[in-house]
């Protein structure tokens, strides 16, 4: 039902503020900004806010996440995913340089409840590897290795190329 009411504020309902502050009041990483919830806090931007997040795949797995409460990374101000993923390089480098355990980072934006984003509000997680720790994607059982049909490939980039270039025409 909340979910619901979150659709109406973006298809302009007549209680869009009223919904976008419960969106705000309940949202956890909203409270954790709001210095309600702890966090372990690692680097504040102007228009972000890096912190480790509670459960953790490896140590120092970080999230970052815009101060304004924002679902969808597409709804991201160009400023904010930038600075979103210029604080993500710096943790990411900086976890290699102080963590004796990461080899490696995985860098993962989860956009929407399909892709499996579980708190909405935007974040980018940073996550230090090692070789072996078990962490990984899991591949869909009709996933295979073998290339996807050239002509598929160009219809699916053809189909976006056409929608950014009507974007540049407005």
């Amino acid at each position: 039902m909340f979910r619901d009411r979150l659709t109406m504020v973006s298809s302009g309902g007549g209680n869009a503020p009223l919904i976008a502050t419960l969106a705000f009041m309940n949202c956890t990483f909203c409270r954790i900004l709001r210095n309600e919830l702890p966090a372990s806090r690692v680097v504040e931007g102007t228009l972000t806010t890096a912190f480790l997040d509670i459960h953790p795949v490896s140590p120092g797995h970080a999230l970052i996440v815009p101060r304004r409460h924002v679902e969808s990374f597409v709804d991201l101000s160009p400023e904010e995913a930038s600075e979103l993923f210029m604080t993500g390089q710096l943790l990411a480098t900086h976890m290699k340089k102080t963590l004796e355990t990461c080899e490696g980072i995985t860098v993962s934006l989860a956009d929407g409840v399909s892709a499996g984003q579980e708190v909405p509000h935007a974040h980018l997680h940073i996550i230090p590897r090692t070789l072996g720790d078990g962490f990984g994607w899991r591949f869909p059982a009709n996933y295979t290795s073998d290339a996807a049909p050239r002509a598929n490939l160009d219809a699916v980039a053809a189909r976006i190329r056409a929608s950014l270039n009507e974007c540049k025409k407005s």
